[in-house]
């Protein structure tokens, strides 16, 4: 997907919230970061969860953030204040970095939108260190569970926005791919986000003006549909009937030594 600056600014909105705040929390401590390390971030996005790592290496480490968006690459840059976190331009299935430099590869809800995922899982592993871990972290589409008055409409907006990534059910399929590329898949563990309103802050109400304008964008859909889409989540969470879930797996390897 494109990211101009407004759309940036859409996607930060989202990551601030509470309900990713915690999901990077626990990303952080899945992946068990020691002062010191070298890590990349694969489709780094704003920058959060690289600001995150480059506290835990300390300035004996580096964090360097990859990603396609040059509108991401600048907010990021403009709020990194450790010397040794930065970020480049970079396509993630043709890393800009020697073999084996880094001690940990991460890459959350980015592989899903790479049409290439076995390129993806190539460069992860070229770029790590023998014995260097990674995380790979995505959404299954598919398994969104979302309460609404009119189920039939429901389906028709998230089938309108599937094709918003390249494989809407990745974590089904991405096991093997990690192994083919030399990794042993060491665990895969589940981030459930569970939403039963959509005030500020919560995670299905920045996804459900994502999702709105993507599918505006795309034409496939009448703007009447998507406006009584948006107004029967609202009304539900008023009346306190709101249910929306997802579901984050998180793919921990390590690159044989």
């Amino acid at each position: 997907m494109d990211f101009d600056d407004a759309a940036a600014e859409r996607l930060e909105a989202t990551y601030l919230g509470h309900d990713v705040i915690q999901q990077r929390t626990d990303t952080l401590a899945l992946l068990d970061i020691a002062p010191g390390e070298h890590v990349v971030d694969i489709g780094s996005g704003p920058g959060f969860l690289a600001q995150g790592m480059a506290h835990l290496t300390g300035d004996g480490g580096r964090v360097v953030g990859v990603d396609l968006s040059p509108a991401l690459i600048r907010r990021a840059t403009a709020r990194a204040e450790a010397s040794w976190l930065s970020y480049v331009e970079g396509d993630a299935t043709a890393l800009p970095f020697d073999d084996a430099s880094f001690d940990i590869a991460v890459s959350t809800q980015v592989a899903e939108y790479v049409p290439d995922i076995a390129a993806l899982c190539t460069e992860m592993a070229r770029v790590l260190k023998p014995g260097g871990r990674g995380l790979v972290m995505a959404t299954d589409w598919g398994g969104v569970v979302w309460q609404s008055s009119d189920p039939e409409r429901m389906a028709r907006v998230l089938e309108a926005f599937e094709p918003h990534c390249a494989n809407p059910r990745l974590p089904r399929t991405l096991a093997p791919h990690l192994r083919k590329a030399g990794l042993v898949v060491d665990e895969v563990s589940a981030f459930p986000i569970v939403n039963l309103d959509m005030s500020d802050g919560t995670y299905s109400r920045g996804m459900a003006g994502f999702i709105a304008g993507y599918v505006r964008n795309s034409g496939t859909l009448p703007e009447a549909e998507i406006d009584a889409w948006l107004s029967d989540l609202r009304a539900l969470s008023a009346r306190g009937d709101y249910f929306m879930s997802t579901t984050r797996f998180s793919f921990l390897v390590t690159k044989p030594a």
